[in-house]
């Protein structure tokens, strides 16, 4: 890191030596004679500059359905250019503490890091700068800001965590872009289900809980990008407590192996919309049936029975009355079974 206190360790020599003469006594100008090869290898240009704004591209029109704060990840953007002799090296991924070495695992290109700012972070900054295909993945084992949604910190212990983020570029419509929630939630139930042999539903907008206990084992949080009337990118943070889902350590591959193709096998169904995994999400959900009160954003409550979540990610609540009413991720600051 860069000390950035002022003032400088570097000590002036007591006698500047005289300049060097030839032999007729006349000045040697004080680049001759030195072998200095032109343009040779290792000759580095300026690196340049990346967009680090959290959102869509410069000028394209897009917007965000969840800003996220600009970070000073160093090393992004498009990095050093070797200048010269030898081809250009690719750029090492950046951001995270190594070793960040990319590879194909379960059909997925994967980034794993020992550490980072956060899975989302190195996800999101792979998908703008160097833009990462569908279902790219960050792993982080430990993630120095685990936030979730709402800016909540995922507390448990990072050994007993995984911590996954996936890129998704789904061909969904602005109007069903909160469905990529569903998909996260629903990918992250079955894929941990599967490896563990637990049985776990979705609560939502973000957590994975216990079928039985309804005790959490894991929460959520996507952030979206958009583009003119469509999702440019989302990126899928998931966060899930290894030990509650009775496999330690041990289990991180089987549990990474089943999100992943969990992924898969939801998103290919969103080539016809958001309709399927709006229904894979309501036979999931271990809200809904329940009376429930929600406290919204910026304030105000409401009650009523959870009946069913929509292809746009709402909850729709019914009210003693009959009256139907729908709230969006977006409205929702907390919400409890009553």
């Amino acid at each position: 890191m860069t000390d950035q206190r002022g003032g400088s360790d570097f000590t002036p020599p007591d006698e500047v030596p005289p300049p060097a003469e030839a032999a007729d006594g006349s000045p040697v100008p004080a680049d001759e004679g030195l072998d200095i090869a032109d343009e040779g290898p290792g000759t580095v240009a300026p690196p340049e500059a990346g967009d680090q704004r959290a959102g869509a591209d410069a000028g394209d029109g897009g917007d965000d359905r969840e800003r996220v704060p600009d970070l000073d990840l160093e090393g992004h953007g498009a990095g050093h250019r070797t200048v010269g002799r030898g081809p250009e090296p690719k750029p090492a991924p950046t951001g995270g503490l190594g070793p960040g070495a990319e590879a194909e695992r379960f059909g997925h290109a994967v980034r794993q890091y020992r550490m980072g700012v956060s899975g989302a972070a190195l996800a999101l900054a792979w998908a703008r700068q160097e833009n990462a295909p569908d279902g790219a993945t960050v792993v982080v084992e430990r993630e120095v800001s685990p936030l979730g949604r709402l800016g909540r910190m995922w507390s448990v212990a990072p050994e007993s965590t995984l911590s996954i983020a996936v890129v998704l570029r789904p061909p969904l419509a602005v109007e069903e872009a909160d469905a990529t929630w569903l998909l996260a939630g629903v990918a992250a139930a079955q894929g941990a289900e599967a490896a563990s042999g637990h049985r776990l539903s979705t609560w939502w907008p973000d957590l994975v809980v216990d079928a039985d206990t309804h005790e959490q084992v894991g929460a959520l949080k996507v952030e979206i990008q958009l583009g003119p009337g469509k999702v440019r990118s989302a990126v899928a943070s998931i966060r899930l407590d290894l030990d509650k889902l009775g496999l330690g350590t041990d289990g991180r591959d089987a549990v990474l192996e089943g999100v992943l193709s969990a992924f898969d096998t939801l998103g290919a169904t969103l080539s016809e919309g958001a309709a399927g995994v709006a229904a894979a999400y309501d036979g999931r959900c271990g809200l809904l049936g329940r009376r429930v009160k929600l406290r919204l954003l910026p304030k105000g409550e409401t009650r009523g029975v959870a009946r069913r979540v929509d292809r746009s990610a709402r909850l729709e609540l019914e009210s003693a009355t009959g009256m139907v009413q729908k709230v969006a991720i977006d409205s929702l600051r907390e919400i409890e079974a009553v």
